[in-house]
This record gives structure tokens, C-alpha cells and sequence, in this order.
């Protein structure tokens, strides 16, 4: 089951031809019967250059896109922050369609053989070519229509490589940065550990004993005897450095020497067996040992300030019209709800009054 959801979201990711659009999913319920309120909507949502953003192009996307969020945080979601959300993928769109734009400028052309072999890609996660034409079905796409969905992503996508294909690192900026962070560079003591846990000091002695005598191999012991979520794989917990397991555990750690196995470790957890693998002593890396790592991150960092710049420029420079503010269905809830008080308030006075009179007529 999980397998097949995993399919069908990775699908529905490459189908969407919006490519900076959030993915969020609003139980639909609840967003339709908002929709009698919203008779302010045109069909036109928004104009980017004089090319439409139509309210069923919004409403495809919204319905379409896949959540990052659990139900229960979008279902205890207040209305101005869905509206909010709302408009956050009307401004995506507005972006991505000012990239495909861009795009057509830079005279950007996406073969054939490009768009088949995503095809491929898309066809190879499904185990028939069956359900791949059930899943277009589904999502009422042709191959025609993925076809151009996905041309105008990768159209997209080679203006964004195109924009961060221009940047620059320099070695002053590389020693730049280690010397000012060089501090985080710094790497502790650490050890590479195995373990097996069990529930009694019994258990743990009588592993140690099978261990001395070479009966069997600690990491496939760990596999048939541990009871801890590392059994699977042998037991093997990776390095970890001081502060990280808990103290008896810790201490019988660093204590070893590489090859060595514990005596019965006692913890909260239960009753372990330590084996050490590799120690590693903290260690202060030099400019070359850190600048590749240094180049990755400044890299990353650039990328993506040229992203942003480049839609921060094209918006700079762009004819964009919005037609409709979903947040303006914030006042209109507002007013609603002051009304409901208002009648509220009414309704308690009238009944205090009625309430009153009765008192004062049983007096007399």
C-alpha cells in the first residue's frame, strides 16, 4: 500500500508544471463550501505580461497538489491562514509562469528524446504499463498533456540551472569563510560502536561467553538476540561522539580499543553488550581538509541566492495584474462573525428583558 502511495505522489510531483508551487493539501469539503461565499471571483485570478491565470487553473493546482502537511494541521488551520495559503499558490504560479516566460526568451529548447526519456523514468516506477494509463486516467491527463507538463518543467528548470551556472567561488572566499568558522569545524573524540541488548544480566553473560569463544559473529548475533531498533543492522550504532548516549553506556564506549568487546554494561534500556569498532581522537581539520565541504556549502548558498534574485528581477520588471486577494475573504468573515455577536448579544438582552418583566410581574 505504502509502495503504491509513494508512486502515485512521485507521479503527481513530475505532472505538476508549476514548479516553485507550495504543496499543500485543504480537505476539499470544506474548501467548496466556501466557495458560494467567493462571488468577487472572476475567471481571470491574475494577468502576468498579459498571459491569464484563470480561477480553473488555480483550482486544478489546489486540488492537485500534494501535502506536506498531516490532515490534523491543516483541519485545526484557521481561515485567514488557508486564504493565505491560497494566495501563496496564486504567487507561485505567477512565478513559475514568469520562468517560463524567461525561458522562451532565452530560447530554451527541450528535445523530444528529453521529454521521452522522463516518460521512461515515470513509466519504469510502475509495475505495468496498465496502471501507468490508469494513474493519467485518474489525474484526467493525456500523454499529450504530461508531455507538455513536463517540457515546461524542464524548461523551467534549465533557467534556474542557467541563473545559478553563472556564479562564482573564489579561493579568498573559501579561506574567507573557514577562517571565520573555523571553530565549527572542529570534530570531537568519537567512537563506532555496536550493541546487543537484552533483558537480563543472564542473557548478556551468556553472549559475552559465545563472543570469547568465536561461536558466532557479534553482528549476527545482534540480529537474532538484540532487542534494540539497531539490531537490524547488526547491532551497529555508527560514531557518535560524548553527550550523546547515556552515561554508563558512553563511558564503556570510549573505553575500548577498537576490536574489544564490553563486560555487561547496565543502562536504563536494559542490559548491553559494547562492541567498538573504530575510535577517532577530535581532531581540528586544516583549510584543505574543510574546502570541499566549504565549497558544497557556499555553492548551495549561492544557488539559491541566484534563484531568488532572478524571480526577484523578473517580477521587478514584469506587467502583473492581480484580479483577486483570497485574504479579502478575511474581512468577510470578520464582519460575519461580528454580526453573529451582535445577534447573540441582541437575543441576551431581549431575553434578560423578558426575564425581568416576568419577575416583575410575578411581584406584583
Amino acid at each position: 500500500m505504502m509502495r503504491t502511495i509513494r508512486k502515485k505522489m512521485k507521479f503527481i510531483l513530475i505532472l505538476m508544471a508549476v514548479f516553485f508551487i507550495i504543496s499543500f493539501f485543504y480537505g476539499f469539503g470544506k474548501f467548496k463550501s466556501n466557495q458560494s461565499q467567493n462571488q468577487n471571483i472572476g475567471n481571470n485570478l491574475a494577468e502576468v505580461n498579459g498571459t491569464s491565470i484563470t480561477y480553473n487553473q488555480w483550482l486544478s493546482t489546489f486540488q492537485n497538489t500534494i501535502s506536506r502537511y498531516d490532515n490534523n494541521t491543516l483541519s485545526n488551520m484557521d481561515q485567514p491562514a488557508i486564504n493565505a495559503l491560497k494566495n501563496s499558490v496564486l504567487k507561485q504560479m505567477i512565478n513559475s509562469e514568469l520562468l517560463l516566460q524567461q525561458a522562451v526568451q532565452e530560447k530554451i529548447d527541450i528535445s523530444g528524446d528529453e521529454i521521452n526519456s522522463e516518460i521512461d523514468k515515470i513509466k519504469e516506477s510502475f509495475p505495468s504499463p496498465e496502471e501507468f494509463d490508469n494513474i493519467l486516467k485518474t489525474n484526467n491527463l493525456t500523454l499529450n498533456q504530461l508531455k507538455e507538463n513536463i517540457k515546461k518543467n524542464l524548461m523551467i528548470t534549465q533557467v534556474l540551472d542557467n541563473a545559478k551556472g553563472k556564479i562564482n567561488i573564489t579561493d579568498e572566499e573559501l579561506k574567507e569563510y573557514f577562517n571565520d568558522n573555523e571553530e565549527s569545524f572542529f570534530e570531537a573524540e568519537k567512537v563506532h560502536a555496536r550493541h546487543i541488548l537484552v533483558e537480563t544480566e543472564e542473557e548478556a553473560l551468556d553472549i559475552i561467553m559465545q563472543l570469547k569463544e568465536g561461536i558466532v559473529d557479534f553482528a549476527e548475533l545482534a540480529k537474532e538476540k538484540s532487542t534494540g531498533p539497531s539490531a537490524e543492522n547488526g547491532g551497529d550504532l555508527g560514531f557518535f561522539t560524548k553527550g550523546q548516549m547515556v552515561k554508563e553506556f558512553e563511558d564503556a564506549a570510549f573505553a575500548l580499543q577498537p576490536g574489544e568487546i564490553s563486560d555487561v554494561v547496565k543502562t536504563q534500556f536494559g542490559y548491553h553488550v559494547i562492541k567498538c569498532e573504530e575510535k577517532k581522537d577530535e581532531h581540528q581539520p586544516t583549510f584543505e581538509e574543510s574546502k570541499e565541504q566549504i565549497y558544497n556549502f557556499l555553492k548551495y548558498q549561492k544557488e539559491n541566492e541566484a534563484a531568488t534574485k532572478l524571480i526577484t528581477d523578473l517580477n521587478g520588471t514584469a506587467d502583473i495584474v492581480i484580479h483577486y486577494d483570497f485574504e479579502s475573504e478575511n474581512e468577510e468573515v470578520s464582519s460575519e462573525e461580528e454580526q453573529v455577536t451582535d445577534s447573540t448579544q441582541t437575543q441576551t438582552i431581549e431575553s434578560e428583558d423578558d426575564t425581568n418583566t416576568s419577575d416583575t410581574s410575578n411581584t406584583e
